[in-house]
């Protein structure tokens, strides 16, 4: 099988974060080598060499906190420029209405801000930080901005459901406080276990859902890269299967795009036998699949949204197609 087109980039525009979120990997120390800022010039090669490869949508979060990069507009306005549809994931700490309008007059196409927790309680322990009151403020100010203008920008947050046994209280809160309140569009998720790095602190979906069987997650398979900001031996722009190997990114290195084509790491060695393991299903090879939880096919995994079109699926594309971008290739097979 060989990759010819590449849909979207999930490009890191900084590896480091600004909080230490319990949930995730980047809490416990994130590999030295990735905490690294993108460089523009590194940027301007990746997209351009992906344009014409098909290049339709470039998320600029990866597994850090984009808004810690001074360059994220100026990467935003270069995707607009050239007809490509762009979003962040934001933890929304550093979120103001003066950045967000920045970004939205850059041309930003969807922003997404992950807000753990349904109350200021369970928002401080899994957010570690109380700032409830001032993100829920700075988010009810963007999205007056975006009713008293004409950007076209999307703007929703996102919960992950910790303990599944709280899955209808945690629900009802997060509508009530974040939803309700903001009057703003939602998706609340079922965590995950981070390539199997995390297991009663998750949801543990293999343990809910043991009896279904594992199925490929469609991420080595699709027409997707996903590029760190950092990598190995100082180089820049390694190249990961998945957002889902933080904390161990370096055994997960496919090649780095500072010295190799887009096209020669994804049809490189590492890359074709992942892919060769995704179609007969011999995850127990990779050491960073066998354990992830993302190959049960769990569609409750997406409890509750309100934003137009979004349902589950397979772990392919980002669901950009729901708020306007290219929808003819979203779920096409590869």
């Amino acid at each position: 099988m060989i990759v010819e087109e590449v849909k979207q980039l999930n490009l890191e525009m900084d590896g480091s974060c600004n909080i230490n979120c319990p949930m995730c990997p980047q809490s416990t120390g994130r590999e030295e080598g990735f905490l690294e800022k993108f460089p523009m010039t590194l940027f301007h090669k990746v997209v351009d060499e992906a344009i014409p490869l098909g290049l339709k949508f470039v998320n600029l979060s990866g597994s850090g906190e984009p808004l810690l990069s001074k360059d994220l507009e100026e990467a935003v306005a270069y995707l607009s420029k050239n007809n490509i549809s762009s979003m962040i994931y934001s933890n929304g700490t550093a979120l103001n209405p003066k950045r967000f309008e920045k970004l939205c007059q850059a041309g930003l196409t969807v922003c997404k801000v992950s807000c753990m927790g349904w109350d200021r309680e369970s928002y401080a322990k899994w957010m570690s930080l109380d700032a409830f009151d001032r993100v829920r403020e700075n988010l009810k100010a963007c999205l007056d901005i975006l009713k008293n203008n004409n950007y076209d920008t999307k703007l929703q947050t996102n919960h992950l459901i910790q303990d599944h046994s709280q899955l209808e209280h945690q629900k009802e809160q997060y509508l009530k406080n974040w939803v309700n309140y903001l009057g703003i569009n939602a998706e609340i998720w079922l965590t995950h276990n981070w390539s199997g790095q995390y297991g009663e602190e998750s949801v543990a979906r293999h343990t809910i859902f043991k009896e279904r069987r594992r199925r490929t997650c469609g991420r080595p398979l699709a027409k997707v890269v996903e590029i760190r900001a950092g990598g190995i031996g100082g180089k820049k722009g390694a190249v990961v299967p998945c957002p889902n190997v933080l904390g161990q990114d370096s055994k997960a290195i496919m090649g780095h795009v500072e010295d190799q084509s887009l096209l020669e790491i994804l049809n490189g060695e590492k890359m074709r036998h992942l892919r060769e393991v995704h179609l007969h299903e011999t995850f127990d090879e990779i050491d960073y699949c066998k354990d992830c939880d993302q190959l049960i096919d769990v569609e409750d995994a997406l409890v509750w949204t309100n934003v137009p079109g979004r349902v589950y699926g397979e772990s392919r594309i980002s669901g950009i197609a729901y708020v306007g971008a290219e929808k003819d290739w979203q779920n096409e097979s590869v």
